[in-house]
This record gives structure tokens, sequence and C-alpha cells, in this order.
């Protein structure tokens, strides 16, 4: 009888945290590391041991055990200790594909700089499997990927060895590990664990592995210590009468035998989103929104503004200090970890993954400040305000900038031509007082007072550059004033309030939306990971609104609206009927001048437990039966009732199968005779509810505890955590919030409209005033720098994009100081030709996402449909 083969794989799946800390999870990882390293260097019986595909425990570890280098490096050349490609395994669903990108590239390259980094887009544990990552695991020069969560059993048609294809058609050869990545956890030869867990166990994989007779079973678990006994278990397996050989082995060995040996033609695509046999966790994503938030508003200032403008600084031989940019970054996949962004872990967990985002966005608007500062220093013009653009996309565009004055009046002037602007708001500052050491002692002076201006102008910018304004003062710009009605408008929209009521108009259709904005609560009965409904519950509703203020200009209109909402206290006063605690939520609706959005903004302070606060959006599509949000390259479509919904507990279902998705950025709805679309700043959880045409976006969940068993949308056991509950206080969200969006209507008409106006709204702008009235806005403005010994222009465009259906993804700098590295896309449907155009001579270069050039660029440049392309600029 020939035995069939079954690759045993000792690992470890490390959480940096989670209802332990990372000082314990540190600790642990010295004493595992320590341990490892002697077994393996010991037993060459032991041939490997993966260490959860990460590379960020080799910098972690060496803090500590400096010593150690050589014989970490010599292992994993050796291909005894697998670590990588990740940095940190990072949830992709919640984040930037940006970030997803570059986590990537600083594992691999810090894993291969210790000899080796694992051949496997390794993704043991994440919830969901983002649609691009075929796609990025292969341009990254990765052969295979081995996956736990997020497909279908039907999906699988008889294999766990499949093609895993992204939207734009790139395919890995993957596994999906149906019993997750610790079968193996307890291996023993012991006959009753082999009657009752092992041999059951490979019975079914054998069934699903029709194409091959090789078996993968991963032999490991949660921050486990490597069993040295592995070797002689195995022995002992084989020495038994079974139909199965056992090899201790790798996944790397595991997947290039198999795929030799095998052709395999079944191919799953897109988004991976099942919950049928792994949880997903579908409604964690909306748990603890200020690190959401939070998350979004550091990605934004790194991606959009920082790089962009690090790159161009470099370009003009600006120095700065380089390195601190990857100690952001990797301070960034720290907080973006598995179980990090998610927010599902104890509050001292989650102080931390937020304290790391708030300390890589202070020190990013401190190195903005600092490039912006010496570029503008440089411009030899009295009393400039420089406009930056981080995009390579030249026009007119809408700026808000802050400017100080010594007079209430002012004007701004772009040369002889006077700018319209408008003053938003305004302030007027105490000028305090200046300390003069004299021979007699210090003395102090008064200083003059000042005043404070937000402005709203629109700025014709080149692309990747800036442009320089004047402020003169002692003139008149218009302001914000009172209006005497409700109703506010633009081009393309009005809103109406009357009587309570809210209407929306799109004002070039004549299409009306009666109540466009509902606040929905109800109580959540579940925990961090998963919301639960309560029995019995009653929806509190309302789409009252009382008007505080309008305010009017000619390029910008403002509705200020508050809503009360009475709340039960907490989970005992909602199943007893009583609402009292007072939600009070301030809406401001903004309509600017051109500008097809009307931007949203609520704000509110959490004074109840225990409850799910979500927005519906009343739309004009009907009955929608899919809905579309972006990811990574493209826009992908979802089904709005899921198929899969009837007897999902009687088929065994781990998850309810909620139809609820989470959005990179946007979401829109569209059908033959209108489009719907909200774009976000944090709010990353939606669903459509396709019998009232509405739109739902969840703006917070209010739970207090991590670990629940057996929640109405969760049967069985707590996730993760067994016989234990965590208190989790600080996720009821008592606190301040604030929540942004702006909703489009009836102009989303493809794919590119959707993506501009992400990229619109998500502002690539930057401002700096040359002044000496404030030095404490931007925080280095009252040290001296060393400035650039070159003068700047007043205006300079480095490179600027002609196709405004071509999408910039990444402009960073290169590894050179006179080289940038743009990453473009094309989410539309027809190939797209385009020129850079470039103020100076420029190598212009195909590279892979490894950064290594794969052909030299020839013009005209172009993206096929539902692409994506980096390249090298190299100036001379």
């Amino acid at each position: 009888m020939q035995r069939q083969d079954v690759y045993v794989v000792p690992h470890s799946h490390w959480d940096a945290e989670w209802y332990f800390t990372c000082e314990d999870s540190h600790i642990l990882l010295v004493e595992n590391l320590d341990a490892l390293i002697a077994l393996l260097e010991k037993d060459d019986a032991f041939p490997a041991y993966t260490f959860d595909g990460l590379a960020c425990v080799l910098e972690e570890y060496l803090r500590v055990r400096p010593e150690n280098r050589q014989r970490l490096a010599a292992l994993i050349a050796g291909r005894r200790l697998f670590v990588g490609p990740w940095y940190t395994q990072c949830d992709s669903l919640l984040i930037r594909t940006e970030s997803l990108i570059r986590n990537l590239q600083y594992g691999i390259a810090l894993a291969e700089a210790f000899g080796h980094s694992m051949n496997i887009g390794y993704l043991p544990d994440i919830f969901g499997q983002h649609a691009w990552l075929p796609s990025i695991f292969t341009q990254l020069g990765i052969d295979y990927a081995v996956l736990q969560r997020g497909v279908y059993t039907d999906e699988l048609e008889g294999d766990l060895n499949l093609w895993w294809q992204s939207p734009d058609g790139a395919k890995i050869a993957t596994n999906y590990l149906y019993y997750g990545y610790g079968p193996g956890k307890f291996l023993s030869d012991d006959e009753a664990y082999l009657q009752h867990r092992l041999l059951p166990i490979l019975t079914a994989l054998k069934k699903m592995n029709r194409s091959t007779r090789n078996l993968l079973l991963p032999a490991g678990g949660d921050q486990v210590l490597a069993n040295p006994r592995f070797p002689q278990i195995v022995a002992s397996l084989n020495q038994k009468a079974l139909p199965w050989r056992f090899i201790l082995a790798d996944y790397e060995r595991y997947m290039r035998e198999t795929w030799s040996e095998t052709s395999f033609h079944h191919t799953l695509k897109g988004e991976l989103y099942a919950c049928q046999k792994s949880r997903i966790h579908r409604t964690c994503h909306s748990t603890r929104y200020d690190i959401k938030r939070q998350n979004w508003q550091t990605e934004h200032l790194l991606i959009d503004k920082l790089e962009p403008l690090a790159a161009l600084a470099s370009v003009m031989g600006i120095h700065w200090p380089a390195p601190v940019l990857s100690s952001l970054w990797k301070t960034l996949f720290m907080a973006q970890a598995h179980n990090g962004v998610e927010a599902t872990n104890a509050d001292p967990v989650n102080q931390n993954i937020k304290n790391r985002l708030i300390s890589v966005e202070r020190s990013a608007l401190s190195l903005l400040n600092l490039l912006k500062k010496k570029i503008s220093h440089r411009i030899a013009q009295p009393d400039a305000l420089v406009v930056f653009n981080g995009d390579l996309h030249p026009g007119t565009k809408p700026v808000e900038a802050v400017v100080f004055t010594r007079s209430r009046g002012f004007a701004l002037y772009h040369q002889q031509q006077k700018v319209p602007c408008t003053i938003l708001r305004q302030e007027k500052r105490r000028g305090g007082q200046r300390i003069v050491v004299t021979a007699e002692g210090e003395k102090r002076e008064d200083l003059d007072d000042y005043y404070r201006s937000e402005i709203l102008f629109n700025a014709d910018l080149p692309g990747l550059g800036w442009q320089t304004y004047r402020v003169e003062e002692g003139q008149a710009s218009p302001r914000l004033t009172p209006a005497s009605c409700a109703i506010v408008e633009n081009a393309f929209f009005r809103v109406t309030l009357h009587d309570g009521a809210l209407t929306f108009v799109n004002r070039q259709t004549g299409v009306r939306i009666s109540d466009p904005v509902t606040f929905v609560d109800c109580g959540d009965d579940g925990d961090e990971f998963d919301f639960a409904p309560l029995a019995d519950d009653v929806e509190l509703r309302t789409a009252h609104f009382t008007l505080i203020r309008c305010e009017v200009s000619d390029r910008v209109s403002i509705m200020i609206l508050e809503t009360p909402l009475r709340l039960p206290a907490d989970m005992l006063s909602r199943q007893a009927g009583r609402r009292d605690r007072l939600l009070t939520i301030e809406t401001t609706l903004t309509l600017r001048q051109d500008e097809p959005l009307l931007r949203v903004q609520h704000r509110l302070t959490n004074k109840a437990k225990d409850h799910r606060l979500r927005v519906h959006l009343a739309t004009p599509v009907h009955r929608p039966s899919q809905s579309y949000a972006d990811q990574g390259f493209s826009v992908i479509a979802r089904e709005t009732q899921s198929p899969w919904l009837t007897g999902w507990r009687e088929k065994g279902f781990v998850e309810k199968p909620v139809p609820i998705y989470t959005l990179e950025n946007g979401v829109y709805l569209r059908d033959e005779s209108h489009s719907f679309g909200a774009i976000t700043q944090g709010i990353k959880e939606y669903e459509v509810l396709p019998a009232s045409d509405t739109l739902a976006l969840t703006l917070f969940r209010s739970v207090g505890l991590l670990g629940k068993d057996d929640t109405p949308w969760r049967p069985g056991r707590a996730s993760g955590i067994n016989n234990c509950v965590v208190e989790t206080p600080d996720a009821q969200m008592l606190q301040p919030m604030l929540f942004d969006y702006a909703l489009a209507l009836d102009t989303l008409a493809n794919e590119q409209a959707f993506f501009s106006a992400i990229q619109h709204y998500r502002s690539p702008l930057m401002t700096y005033q040359v002044q000496d009235l404030n030095t404490f806005e931007e925080r280095l403005e009252r040290f001296a720098l060393p400035l650039p010994e070159q003068e700047m222009p007043a205006a300079c465009s480095l490179v600027s994009l002609d196709n405004p259906r071509v999408f910039m993804s990444l402009c960073k700098p290169g590894v050179r100081n006179d080289e940038l590295i743009v990453r473009l896309f094309n989410p539309g449907t027809q190939p797209e030709a385009f020129c850079l155009t470039t103020t100076r001579p420029c190598l212009i270069q195909y590279l892979d996402l490894k950064e290594t050039l794969t052909k030299p660029a020839t013009e005209p440049l172009l993206i096929p449909a539902g692409h994506y392309q980096t390249f090298s600029l190299l100036f001379s």
C-alpha cells in the first residue's frame, strides 16, 4: 500500500499583543526564540520552523539579544527558520493598500538581509483577504500563498490547493487551511489522540484534496513554544501501520513539491470574505472608532502629504532626516498588526496602539513643517503663502489655509492678480510678551495683537510642486455671513430644512431626497469582535433636525444642525425600556462652489453604553442588488443580500454571513438612472438595506467586553479566549467623537468618477505662510533651522500627469536623492495613455513592487484597464 504524504509544518502564530500586552509578548518572544535557536542548532532532525511569516520579531529580539544576530542569520539563510514576507501581519481590509504593500516591502527587505524571506504570502489569521493580494504577492516575487479565512466550502470544488486571482488577472498558487493553522498543534503518537483526533482530520483532508496525495498539516498555535519531540513523534508515527507517511517540513517545501507534481485548475477571484469555516468578524470594523479614524489620519499624512513633499524636496536638493520616515512606517505597521487596528484587544493594548498612531502623526507633522519651511523661506517673496500640491495632477483646486495678519482685513494675490477668497473663521489673539535681556536685567515688552483666519480659495496648482500667493493687509475679503432662511446650495446641491425635516435636491437633475439622513441606534449585546443584536430590541431613530445657523458666501455655504436622541444608559436600561441619556448630535453640512459633493460632519459626545449608532442615508437607487466599494486599484462589487443567509446555523457556519462590508475610502450604489455614494474619513463599515433604498454607515459601536460565548450572530465559543472575559470599558466610547464623510448624488457615472471624487475629498494639498506673528501653529516654527543655500522659485512643478482618468497611488523618495518612485493606476474598463511631463531631464523606468527595474519606459505610457504600474523617475 502506497502511503499518502502528510507534511507537518511546525510554526508559531505570533500575536504581538491582544488580551495580553506588548510587554508580555516581548518577554515571551525572547524566551521562545532563545529556546528555538538552541533547538534548531542542536537537532538537525528538526528541519525547520516557521515564525508566522513575520520579520519584525528579528528586530524586537535583537534589541535584547544583539549577540545572537549571526546565529539567527545562519538559521534563516539555511532555511531552518522562516521569517517574512510581512513586517507585521496586518488586517488587510482596514488599512490603505499602500500600507499593505509597504508592510511587505519592509518585511521582505529585512528578512532577506538575514538570508531569506519566506516565499509564501502567508495569511494564517487575518479577518478577510484583500482582493489585490495575489497581484501584490507576485509582483514582490512571491510564488505561493497559504491562508485560512474567507473561503466557502462549496467554492473549493474538492481541492484545498487552487489558484487565487486578483482583479488585474494576476494569479498565485494557493493552499487553503481548512482546519486553520493548528490541527497538528498537539501532534502525538498516543493511540487515543490518533483515533479520536488526528486520523479523522487526515481522512477529511484526503477527501478535500482530490488532485494530490500531499496533505498539509500545520502544527502550531498562538505564542507556542517549539515542541522538541516533533522528530521523535513523526518517526514513531511512521513506524505504525498507517496509510500516511509523515514528513517534518515547511510551507515552502509543501507548496513547491505539491505544485510541481500536480496541475490545479480551480480559481477563486478577488476578495475572500466568507465566514463559514473561520470567523471574519465583519462588525469589528466599527469597534473603537477612535482608532480607525486615527489610523486614517495617520496614513493620509504619510501617503498623501509627507512622502510626495519629501520626494519633491529630495530631488530639489533639500536636506532632511530621511531615515526617520522608515521608523514612522515601522511604528505604523506595529499599530496595524493583526488585532491592532481591528481594536479587538484589552484596553491597555488599544491605548498603546492609539498612542503609536498619534506618535507617527506628530512626527509626520513635524517633518512636513520642516520641509515646508525650508522651501518657503527660500522663496524671495514677502508675505508669502505657499500652496503645495502632493498630487501629480495639475489644475484648479480648493485650498483651505490658515493665515496670520496684524489687521482684520486682508486680501490674497497671485502676482498682481487678486484671488477671490472667503474667510471661514477668524479670531483675534493676544500678541503676548517678548523677553528682552538688558544690562538692567530682563524686560518684558508687549507685542501687538493679531488675527488668525481660516480661508478658502481656488488655486491654480502645478503637478507635484507649489504655487506662491501674497497676503496683503488692509483690504476686505468676503466672509461667511448669516443667512435669513434655512437653505444652502451650490451648482449641484440644494439643502433645505423645513419643520425639522431635511431635503436634498440635485439641482442639475431635479432628483429630490426627503429625510436623507436618519440616525438609528440599537442595543449591542456583543463584544469587541462582533456586534450582537439584543432580543426584542426596538431601534431608536430620528430624522428631525433643529437649525443652529446657516452661513453663506460666494464660495461656500454651511448649515449647522442639532439632533437630540434619547438613549438608554446601558443594557439594563434598554431592557427596562428607559431612555435616560441624552445624545446630542451636531451636524454640519458644507457646500463649496462648483464642487459636486455635500460635505457632512457629525460631532457628538457619547454618554451611553452597549449600543451601536448608524447613519441611514436615503438614496434614489431603487432596490440595489450590489454595492461598489474601492479596494486597492479598482472598484469591487458586493451583494447587498447574502445568498448564504438561509439556514446558516444548520449548515454549521461559525458566523452569520451578514452583508456588512468594509470600505477603503468610499462606497456607492447605482442603477440605470441614478448613483449615490459616500466617501469617508475613517468610517470603515457599511451595509446596504435594499428594501428601503438605504446606505447605512456604522458610526461607532459601544461595547465593554473582549470575549463572549454564543452570541446570536456568532455561535459557540468566544473568539480566541476561552473561559475568560476581559472587561474593556474604553471600548464603550464614552468620549467626544467626530465623523466626516462626503456624499455624491448622480455624479458617479463610472469608476474613474468615483476615484476622482475620492482623491478630491482626500486632499493632497498643504500650505505654509512665511510670517512671524505666530510660532505655535506649526510646532517647529519657533526654532531656527538650516535653510537651503539656493533660492526657490515662486512656482515649481517637478512632475505633471496629463490624464485625469489615471490616478496616483504613491509618490515617494527613491533610494537616490535624485529619484522618486510613482505608482499609478487605471480603475476603468479601457486602457489609458498618459504623459508624465517633467521640468528637468528625467529617465522613466518601469519597476516591480520590489522596486527593481523591469524595463525602460517609452512614450506613450499606457496602463491597461484595471491595472497599476510603478515607475522610477531618475532626474539628471
